[in-house]
Order: C-alpha cells, then sequence, then structure tokens
C-alpha cells in the first residue's frame, strides 16, 4: 500500500520537481523542517526534503582544468491543497521555500520562493486510473553572489499510469525560462545576458516496488536549449557563445558562456519508506551535453535526500 500511496501524492503539484541571505535561507529552511509534524492546517497538505549532494561538474566546464567538483546541502519546505472538480479533473495550488549551500562555492548560495497551479484529469477511481497534469510556476531566485538573481518560469505536461502494484510508468515535458539581470558587455557587440536560459525538457521514468517499502526508478531525459559554461574559456567557446559575462563564484579569471547545447542524460534512484508519513532515497544521475562549436561536457550527481509528507 505504500506504493499505493506514493501515487496518490503525485495528484498534488509536486509530482514524480556566513550570514548571506541566501546561506541564512537553506539554514532556515532546515530549521522549518522541525515544525511541519505540528504545522498542518484545514485540508493543505505539507511536506518537506532535505538532501546532500555531490556534482562532479558544477560548472558544466569542458576543459579539465576548469572542472570544479563540489558537495551541497539543500531543503524545501512545500504546501499545496487539491480542489476536486467535475468529470475526474482536479486544481492544486501551491508554494515552496528552498535553500541549498555549497561547501566551496559559496557564491552559488541559494534560496528560492516559488507558486504554482496545476490541472489533472484522470479516467477512472483510485491510484490505477491513467492521468494527465499540466502546471505554470512562477519563482524567484536569490544567490550570494546577486548576479545570478533570477526570475524562473516554468510550464510543464505529464502523463502517467500506475500498472499494478509494482509497477508505475510517466513521461513529462517542460518549457523552463530563467530570466537574469544582463552585465556590463565585456566584449563590445556581445551580450553580457550570460546566466538568463530557455530550454525544453523531456524525461520518460519507471517505477518498480521491491516489496511495500523499497521503491527502484529509472529514468530517461532530454533537453536542449541555454546551457552556461564557466571557465577560463578559449577561442572555440568564445566564437560559439551568445553571452558572455565575469563569475567570480569559480575564481576571479572565471567567465561564463551561455551556449546554445542538446543534452541527454538518465538518472536512478532507490527509495525505502521508513514510515507511512517519511521516506529516505538515494540517486545518481548522469548528462552528457553537446553545444555548439563542439564545446561538450560531461556531468554526474550523487545525492542522498529525506522527504516527509503530511
Amino acid at each position: 500500500m505504500h506504493a499505493v500511496r506514493r501515487q496518490l501524492r503525485r495528484d498534488g503539484i509536486g509530482g514524480p520537481g556566513g550570514g548571506s541571505r541566501a546561506t541564512i535561507g537553506a539554514l532556515g529552511a532546515f530549521i522549518l523542517l522541525g515544525a511541519i509534524p505540528n504545522a498542518a492546517r484545514a485540508d493543505w497538505t505539507l511536506g518537506a526534503q532535505a538532501g546532500v549532494k555531490h556534482d562532479d561538474n558544477v560548472g558544466n566546464a569542458q576543459s579539465r582544468s576548469d572542472i570544479v567538483g563540489d558537495s551541497a546541502i539543500d531543503a524545501r519546505l512545500s504546501t499545496f491543497q487539491l480542489y476536486p472538480l467535475d468529470e475526474g479533473y482536479s486544481v492544486s495550488v501551491g508554494g515552496d521555500v528552498s535553500g541549498e549551500a555549497y561547501r566551496r562555492l559559496t557564491g552559488l548560495n541559494e534560496v528560492s520562493l516559488d507558486g504554482m497551479v496545476a490541472l489533472k484529469k484522470k479516467w477512472g477511481l483510485g491510484a490505477f486510473a491513467p492521468w494527465v497534469r499540466g502546471g505554470l510556476s512562477l519563482g524567484r531566485s536569490s544567490y550570494e553572489d546577486s548576479y545570478r538573481n533570477s526570475w524562473d518560469y516554468r510550464a510543464t505536461l505529464a502523463s502517467g499510469r500506475r500498472i499494478d502494484e509494482r509497477w508505475n510508468v510517466w513521461v513529462d515535458y517542460a518549457f523552463e525560462r530563467r530570466a537574469a539581470s544582463p552585465q556590463m558587455e565585456e566584449v563590445p557587440g556581445l551580450s553580457g545576458d550570460a546566466f538568463s536560459q530557455s530550454s525544453q525538457n523531456a524525461g520518460a521514468h519507471v517505477e518498480f516496488s521491491l516489496n511495500e517499502n523499497t521503491f527502484l526508478a529509472i529514468g530517461v531525459l532530454g533537453r536542449h536549449g541555454d546551457v552556461v559554461s564557466t571557465g577560463a574559456g578559449s577561442a572555440r567557446i568564445y566564437d560559439a557563445s551568445r553571452a558572455l559575462a565575469e563569475d567570480p563564484a569559480f575564481g576571479p579569471e572565471a567567465y561564463a558562456y551561455r551556449l546554445t547545447g542538446t543534452t541527454y542524460g538518465f538518472q536512478l534512484g532507490i527509495s525505502y519508506a521508513a514510515t507511512a508519513h517519511s521516506v529516505i532515497g538515494c540517486g545518481f544521475k548522469h548528462f552528457d551535453t553537446h553545444a555548439d562549436g563542439g564545446n561538450n561536457y560531461i556531468k554526474s550527481v550523487a545525492e542522498i535526500t529525506w522527504s516527509y509528507h503530511l
């Protein structure tokens, strides 16, 4: 039945997702996790997540000398409410606050606030009915190095079905737009808007229940659009870039280059439902990006997470 309860949680928005403001925000989100069990009000669903991850190529660099790996902790506090409508439709509204703090690259520490709305259609009753969901979200991200601050827009479409007690499958698509403030032009005629991005993302996912409490998941991912690669740079990446800006979060000589690229990836995960409301998980993601001008790079992210839902 844990598998069915996990499916019912997908009826909401979340789906299968020093003294700086960003650092304080990340620590504050962790503190809020402790308040979750006593915070339920009315029909609102509350959730929290905390995790630690290691990214072996945070700056999406191609050259070995530019590659920087780092670890980070993150936390998220979310709430949403589900409004059932007629004929299998429902509307969800909600929001979340989150924070992330890096061990070395502290300029990337950030806190975010997001609001979301989603419309879902189910053909039938119960956890095994096929479904389609579309959603919109708007968020604001504030970084310790404020030149990365941005407004974040996202439109999503997903569909899936739990086949039986063991198998669950779904696909999803998202259009994402990150709007940051343009920086001063480093090179006349070349935009300084290196941190704004637009992209399209698609994925296919399968989850298998090993037993009542343990779940395996695998997914394949694809993305096309803007990517930001940070490093000392070269003539090849300069010629292919659409924008260029200083990126002191990675060092005084680092520059961020905005390129157009296509990314292919996969993710693996295992999770354990420790209680009726909490899940512990670990996962691995790998991405292979091919950008304009032959500026290609790979990266992997390993993470451990804990999540709680009321």
